[in-house]
């Protein structure tokens, strides 16, 4: 009897220790940050904004390639085919911007990028914060900004 009672007991905990997750409809996504790129001069805006981008002639119109020499100065390939790319970029700025991706939701069909985008010393010369992610195609839908 005893035996019994500690087997229940043990099969009670160990059910009520685990989650239940429902049908939450937001997840992480998945992506690459994308190295060796920028975006061109041509591009103006006043506010961190983004463009999808889902073509290469639409990712040569935003970005353009930055090449350094040695082994790893190459940019990143980017197969349209299978992913399209977000660029998300700010104002030019003389503050050194500091842009961080915190992450990258889908959440009822919609893609959430959240963000923080810190100023930091001042700089002799303008820039401005850009990232470009490569996101699988399996992972469509409108995206949206949050600014944390």
């Amino acid at each position: 009897m005893k035996k019994l009672a500690l087997l229940l007991l043990l099969i009670t905990i160990t059910f009520s220790c685990t989650q239940h997750t429902g049908n939450n409809a937001s997840h992480q996504v998945p992506y690459t940050e994308a190295q060796r790129y920028f975006i061109k001069n041509t591009i103006n805006t006043d506010v961190v904004t983004f463009k999808k981008l889902t073509s290469q002639e639409e990712f040569d119109e935003v970005c353009g390639a930055a090449t350094v020499m040695g082994p790893n100065g190459s940019p990143t390939k980017i197969d349209f085919t299978k992913s399209y790319a977000i660029a998300l970029y700010g104002p030019l700025t003389n503050k050194n911007p500091i842009l961080t991706i915190t992450s990258l939701i889908k959440d009822d069909g919609n893609i959430v990028l959240s963000y923080t985008l810190k100023e930091g010393e001042t700089l002799s010369y303008t820039t401005r914060a850009a990232k470009v992610l490569i996101v699988s195609k399996q992972y469509a839908g409108n995206i949206s900004l949050n600014k944390l």
